[in-house]
């Protein structure tokens, strides 16, 4: 068997990364892992469709699991990203995350990733350096 690769079409939060750039960071993590690497599923570039990852959901059977680009690339509606994990995990899969060098194989990961996920949400939500000095300079 080997793992899918799962690479996205359209940005995610406020990341763009070029396909063929994707594939290519999913190939050398495979390759540093022993992994073997099947070709990507690319998500369609509709705002918040997942269809590609329903479908790489249903196909777990035929494959040890799948490599995503990106923790980020999943969907940010956290009962959906759940369900993502309990997918994978129900039947003793894993998925891995190839540019933060991540994975989930059991439930404390899937705990921990979470906490990544809501983290970086909220940084995304904080004021950038300019903005804060305007906010700053009308304070004073």
């Amino acid at each position: 068997m080997g793992f899918r690769g799962y690479v996205s079409s359209r940005p995610f939060l406020g990341e763009r990364v070029p396909q063929h750039v994707q594939n290519l960071v999913i190939r050398d993590y495979c390759i540093q892992h022993g992994m073997t690497y099947l070709l990507s599923a690319t998500e369609v570039v509709m705002p918040d469709s997942y269809l590609m990852l329903n479908k790489l959901l249903e196909d777990l059977g035929g494959v040890d699991g799948i490599v995503c680009y990106s923790l980020f690339q999943l969907p940010e509606d956290e009962i959906f990203r759940r369900h993502v994990f309990e997918k994978i995990l129900a039947v003793r899969k894993s998925i891995h995350f190839a540019v933060e060098t991540l994975r989930a194989e059991n439930r404390e990961q899937v705990v921990k990733l979470n906490d990544i996920f809501r983290l970086k949400k909220r940084i995304g939500d904080a004021l950038n350096k300019k903005d804060l000095e305007v906010w700053l300079n009308k304070a004073i």
